[in-house]
């Protein structure tokens, strides 16, 4: 069995029953242990084993799965959730008053229309800030570099930046970046 620290939650790709992740962000994928579980209940059908990777027991030898498709296609919503993690993707990680790029962490959310004034926790009212420009700003009716919009799926999608590089096999390239 390869005892690699980088696999233990991210051993296999899942897709959905038409070739396609899940999600994207997070990306689908699960560890060994429920690949296998998967793939012995016949729920999935193996699309790539790990080259060089097998887990035994003292009857049995397993391949372990590297990516796996679903028998069914599964309907998901195709909507983006409000959520801190999407508002910054939205953003791309840039304060929407000063234009500088930030980890994270150093992130605020601002309401473009302050709660105090009746500003609503929304998509077309919150914007990534920096501390000290969510500082300086306060209550004061400054307005952001762009506009706060409800975004598409792939407009976020263009903020998040998946790395082949990252990714335990290579092969999942072919499903993560087709069109």
């Amino acid at each position: 069995m390869k005892n690699n620290s980088k696999f233990m939650s991210n051993d296999c790709l899942l897709l959905n029953g038409n070739g396609k992740p899940l999600s994207y962000f997070p990306l689908s994928t699960i560890d060994w242990k429920t690949s296998i579980k998967l793939v012995l209940t016949k729920n999935v059908i193996i699309i790539k084993n790990h080259d060089d990777w097998v887990v035994r027991s003292p009857s049995v030898t397993v391949d372990v799965p590297s990516i796996i498709m679903l028998r069914r296609f599964h309907k998901f919503q195709n909507y983006v959730k409000f959520s801190r993690s999407n508002v910054y993707l939205r953003d791309m990680y840039k304060c929407q008053y000063c234009s500088d790029i930030f980890e994270r962490n150093r992130l605020t959310l601002d309401h473009v229309v302050p709660k105090s004034k009746g500003g609503e926790t929304s998509w077309e009212n919150i914007v990534t800030c920096c501390n000290s420009c969510n500082t300086f700003k306060g209550s004061k009716d400054l307005k952001p570099t762009n506009k706060p919009i409800k975004p598409s799926f792939a407009h976020l999608l263009n903020g998040h930046k998946l790395k082949a590089s990252d990714f335990p096999d290579k092969s999942w390239s072919e499903y993560i970046f087709s069109t």
